[in-house]
């Protein structure tokens, strides 16, 4: 046992997962930010539309919250959500381009937690899963590789070892595969995904936009299309630990996950959850296996070509 884990978490890996993840994972909340950024301070300011006393009565959190940064900051600008704003555009820019990176990615842990915890009624799976991936960004050797920082000031990086990258890959893996089987089993526990009504629920809901409407393609004679479609999604997520790890099955599983999301946004206009998801997956199991690149050791110059299995 020993053995078969060591192995695992010594594996050699390739740095470009960790290039993509932080430089997608900076792109995603780019745009997930810029998306609301003219009605932040309706969403999150002192004039929200849902005051933060309601918002405080189904989740109290007053450790860092935008409130209270916006009263600090208040004392000394006109404008502080404007300052709020630029600033968080500007270290989600660092991350992209990999300037400090690590230390960008800690500011905006506490900056992206402070509005979303402070508006509890506003935040989904797409918010946690930013979080969990800043977290990331600062744990791993983010800025060590196609970054500006390594480029322009190499003696400010921390000199991390090279099984740094297996760690991190199998990190994210591990993160994943959990996430979706307790996900799967979640639902098995219940009902309502065995008899397709969560399924129906979500393409019925009034406050949900929709690309494609899809129940108006599906009748009542059709309604085993909802019973299958739940199963099926059980089945995707409560066996992805099983079959994402076995090369035989790891593609097909993989194009299928990823499918599901594409679904999510097609269906539910969840875009910047599925992106997230689609994020995750391809960096844990997409790099290194697909990409047709080299095992990494501290002498590979570059970025390089061979696949690896695991």
């Amino acid at each position: 046992m020993k053995k078969i884990i060591s192995r695992y978490f010594n594996k050699s890996f390739q740095p470009s997962f960790l290039v993509f993840f932080r430089i997608s994972v900076g792109a995603v909340l780019m745009v997930h930010f810029l998306s609301v950024w003219k009605d932040f301070d309706l969403l999150y300011g002192r004039d929200s539309i849902i005051p933060v006393e309601i918002h405080n009565a189904f989740y109290n959190y007053d450790v860092f919250s935008y409130h209270n940064i916006e009263i600090f900051l208040s004392s000394y600008v006109k404008n502080p959500s404007q300052i709020f704003k630029f600033a968080y555009v500007l270290l989600l820019l660092f991350i992209i381009i990999g300037f400090f990176s690590r230390i960008s990615a800690l500011i905006l842990l506490f900056m992206q937690v402070s509005f979303v915890k402070t508006a509890s009624l506003f935040f989904y799976g797409a918010d946690f899963f930013s979080s969990m991936s800043l977290f990331y960004i600062i744990i791993f050797p983010s800025s060590h590789y196609f970054s500006v920082q390594r480029k322009f000031l190499p003696k400010t990086l921390i000199d991390f070892p090279i099984s740094s990258l297996s760690i991190s890959k199998r990190m994210i893996q591990v993160h994943l595969c959990i996430a979706y089987f307790f996900s799967g089993f979640d639902k098995i526990l219940g009902f309502n995904w065995w008899n397709g009504e969560s399924v129906w629920k979500s393409l019925n809901l009034p406050n949900f936009t929709h690309f494609i409407h899809i129940p108006a393609f599906i009748n009542q004679n059709f309604n085993f299309v909802y019973i299958t479609a739940g199963w099926m999604i059980i089945a995707v997520e409560i066996l992805y630990p099983v079959f994402i790890n076995i090369n035989k099955t790891r593609k097909i599983w993989l194009t299928i996950t990823i499918l599901m999301h594409i679904g999510i946004i097609i269906s539910f206009n969840l875009f910047f959850f599925s992106a997230i998801m689609i994020v995750w997956n391809l960096t844990s199991y997409y790099f290194n296996y697909y990409d047709h690149e080299k095992t990494f050791t501290k002498n590979t110059p570059s970025l390089s070509t061979n696949i690896i299995n695991s």
